[in-house]
């Protein structure tokens, strides 16, 4: 759709495309992309389940696979959620155009460019550093090999993959190049996956902090006599100034139900599977951390810069997954409790006894903060991250005195 072709919207188009999960593509074009998808993930986690079973003993072995394999699990789960609300995402984009369309006044434009230009903004420096992470943990195992091979050592560097994994009958050093760049493709498939539903998700909670903000320039702007005037000229439905900030009340409180309700919409698409991203992000960090630590007790003399900033950047990117959910979430509560203090600020007092009732309603709806969950349980906000962390540090320390 024409609407969606501007700059603000071009990042979640292109990814909701990637993963063929855009509303207005066509129904093949969407079951050709899951079977790419849902491919990429069997050929990367098979191999790994084998190499725990394989090495079932090994135990440094198993906590290594253990991390990649519960980022993808968190991913799978965040892929299965847009076909299980693939109606609900098609009504959340279209409700961005429809209120975009609705919106005439230049200065509200500007407020919702504003905002979706912050959004486009956030999404791609999270996209970026990401994918910045993914690429050093993919090529942390074949870059020793790469610079033997330019610098014309002696040395053999070992042929390791990114995590470790097993095909039993095939021969990992005689395919190594074609099975390591399978499993470089895969990570990469499943990356994006992970990548596009938070891009998604930043694009419609932007939008949302938009609609607030609208609200609130709606309120501390009430029409003065002038406008009156010119209004007057063109209805003969008004008749004094105070009708004329009723009505205008009447569009605050229009619009500010159109975000509730949208908040709402958001709140029943992601709950669920932030509930199970949440849940498997602590054990996540915890585990990479005592994988880190043990790594550097025992090979710190023999551990390359490269693979440090390796567990460096994983453990980065994991703890900015959930600092951007809960983040984006408060950012939203914020701007949904800012609406009593723009009230505040409005000239409630130059208005009619019937026009400060609506405002009365207004304050006390916005008393109440939209909140965003993970499975309904927990409110995911800036003070639940540090609880999180908090709890995540406690595994951390039961994981390594397992050790």
């Amino acid at each position: 759709m024409k609407f969606f072709e501007q700059s603000y919207f071009t990042l979640p188009r292109n990814f909701a495309r990637s993963i063929g999960r855009w509303p207005y593509q066509s129904s093949l074009q969407s079951f050709l992309i899951g079977i790419v998808i849902i491919s990429a993930f069997i050929l990367q986690v098979g191999p790994k389940i084998l190499a725990d079973i394989v090495h079932s003993d090994d135990q440094e072995l198993i906590l290594e696979t253990l991390a990649p394999t519960i980022t993808n699990v968190m991913a799978f789960a965040k892929y299965i959620n847009t076909f299980v609300n693939a109606r609900m995402l098609k009504i959340l984009f279209e409700r961005i155009k429809d209120d975009w369309e609705s919106v005439t006044d230049k200065k509200e434009k500007i407020i919702l460019e504003s905002y979706a230009g912050f959004g486009k903004l956030m999404a791609t420096g999270y996209a970026g550093f990401v994918y910045a992470a993914t690429v050093q943990f993919i090529t942390e195992p074949v870059l020793p090999i790469i610079l033997n091979n330019i610098l014309r050592t002696n040395l053999s560097a070992p042929h390791k993959f990114a995590d470790p994994m097993e095909w039993i009958i095939i021969d990992k050093e005689k395919y190594y190049w074609i099975l390591l760049s399978n499993s470089s493709v895969c990570i990469m498939v499943i990356l994006t996956v992970l990548i596009s539903y938070d891009v998604i998700f930043i694009t419609f909670v932007y939008h949302a902090c938009g609609l607030f903000a609208i609200t609130g320039h709606r309120i501390e702007n009430l029409p003065h006599d002038e406008n009156f005037k010119i209004i007057n000229r063109n209805t003969n439905s008004l008749k004094n100034s105070r009708d004329v900030h009723y009505k205008h009340l009447v569009s605050c409180i229009r619009i500010h139900r159109m975000a509730l309700k949208y908040v709402d919409l958001i709140e029943s698409t992601f709950a669920g599977c932030f509930g199970v991203v949440v849940g498997l992000n602590l054990p996540l960090m915890s585990i990479t951390g005592v994988q880190g630590m043990k790594f550097f007790r025992l090979l710190h003399n023999r551990m390359t810069l490269q693979q440090k900033i390796k567990y460096v950047m994983f453990t980065g990117a994991q703890m900015l997954h959930l600092f951007f959910e809960c983040f984006l979430s408060q950012q939203l509560t914020d701007m949904s409790l800012r609406v009593q203090q723009h009230i505040a600020n409005g000239n409630w007092y130059d208005i009619s006894t019937k026009s400060q009732k609506l405002l009365i309603l207004m304050t006390m709806r916005s008393q109440v903060p939209c909140i965003l969950t993970a499975g309904k349980i927990m409110e995911l906000s800036v003070e639940s991250f540090g609880m999180m962390m908090k709890t995540s540090g406690s595994y951390f320390t039961v994981l390594l005195s397992m050790q």
